[in-house]
């Protein structure tokens, strides 16, 4: 399965705040991220479905930066779920390949990827 993936996925285990649908605020666990999804470590149950989408704001810790998707649930069990991003303005664009190209020891990989969103 990893060789179908054009994206690479950036361990990280960061601590987040996540707000659903400018509602529901969760502490989660950000246990990987890539340029199209996270997974996320919930610090509660929850129930989601695979499918649900969600506008998804998650903020960073110790900054006052947020990261806004439109997102689907594509992986939902007990205190894990993983999305998949399906829409992102600029800014979040710039924040996010900034957290990955921090986060890895191949930051041109993440500039490549980068250019894959654009084809």
């Amino acid at each position: 399965m990893e060789a179908r993936r054009k994206f690479s996925r950036i361990k990280c285990k960061m601590n987040a705040r996540v707000q659903i649908d400018n509602l529901l605020i969760i502490d989660a666990t950000i246990t990987n991220i890539s340029l199209k999804g996270a997974f996320f470590e919930l610090a509660d149950h929850c129930v989601f479905r695979e499918g649900d989408k969600w506008h998804l704001k998650i903020r960073l810790p110790n900054s006052d930066i947020s990261l806004n998707f439109r997102s689907e649930v594509i992986h939902a069990s007990k205190k894990l779920v993983g999305v998949k991003f399906l829409h992102m303005d600029i800014d979040t664009m710039f924040h996010l390949r900034s957290l990955m190209e921090g986060r890895t020891s191949d930051p041109e990989k993440v500039e490549s990827e980068v250019e894959l969103l654009y084809e």
